[in-house]
């Protein structure tokens, strides 16, 4: 392999890591506000009502974007595995 192709290929395998620690840790800490989420069922009232809705659009938007950090390190496992292909066929 040639120098600047093993450069960018660890650059790219750090990066793929970097998203691996980051989703665990996104899912983590969803996990987290989950289980908090579920002691402000016994709230009743207005307010209760309010902040129950504006956690559960949080909700989704961390699915969301968690859905995304996946996508993404998706396209960079199959952009990784294309340039050692690319790289052994010269």
């Amino acid at each position: 392999m040639s120098r600047e192709i093993l450069l960018e290929l660890d650059d790219l395998l750090q990066a793929e890591r970097e998203l691996t620690g980051l989703l665990a840790a996104l899912r983590s800490d969803e996990q987290e506000a989950r289980v908090m989420y579920a002691r402000l069922q016994d709230w009743k009232g207005q307010s209760a009502n309010v902040l129950r809705d504006q956690i559960e659009v949080f909700f989704m938007e961390m699915s969301r974007r968690i859905r995304e950090i996946e996508e993404q390190k998706s396209a960079l496992v199959q952009y990784v595995q294309y340039m050692k292909q690319v790289d052994g066929a010269s």
